[in-house]
């Protein structure tokens, strides 16, 4: 299984969608999940985009305003069986941290009794398992535990990840990576 989670930051970019065809065609991506679409809906051409041999079947939740939104798809052909895949998108407010993993947590264990496949992946939003997810020092420490201790209470593995050491840069002259 081959899967993208990406932040896309809008996805009216042209160019955006072209570099999502060309990694999803290059790296064999069987799961896409897109995060900050900001789309209230996806018409056709949009997905024949960065799908033009139909291959995924695809599912949005729209944004609100000029923020959010979310696009998943799966490649039908290798997902005819049952697997779930939750995607998510944190919240930039990190008092509403805990609520949402505690809402993660609680739909990973009403599926865990189904005993079915699931994949959790997304933009977490800065919440990350270890001062080496992060190229400075301003970590909290708190947040770390309660992140790791989230996924071990739901009993999940990471899954190694490929390409580049951060997910993520603030884009600045000395960025936060």
């Amino acid at each position: 299984m081959r899967a993208i989670f990406w932040n896309v930051r809008g996805f009216g970019h042209v160019g955006r969608r072209t570099q999502l065809k060309e990694y999803m065609r290059k790296e064999g991506i069987d799961i896409v999940g897109l995060q900050e679409t900001i789309k209230a809906d996806f018409r056709h051409h949009e997905l024949l985009a960065i799908d033009p041999l139909k291959r995924f079947s695809w599912n949005h939740l729209a944004a609100s305003g000029h923020s959010g939104g979310m696009l998943l798809g799966f490649d039908q052909a290798v997902y005819e069986r049952e697997l779930v895949v939750i995607q998510v998108y944190g919240p930039a407010d990190h008092s509403r941290s805990a609520d949402f993993l505690g809402e993660v947590q609680a739909k990973v264990l009403a599926v865990s009794s189904l005993f079915i496949p699931l994949v959790v992946g997304g933009d977490f939003n800065q919440l990350i398992r270890s001062g080496a997810d992060k190229n400075n020092d301003n970590i909290n420490w708190s947040r770390v535990t309660m992140f790791n201790n989230t996924i071990a209470n739901m009993a999940l593995r990471e899954v190694a990840r490929a390409g580049a050491r951060y997910t993520w840069t603030n884009k600045q002259l000395s960025p936060v990576r």
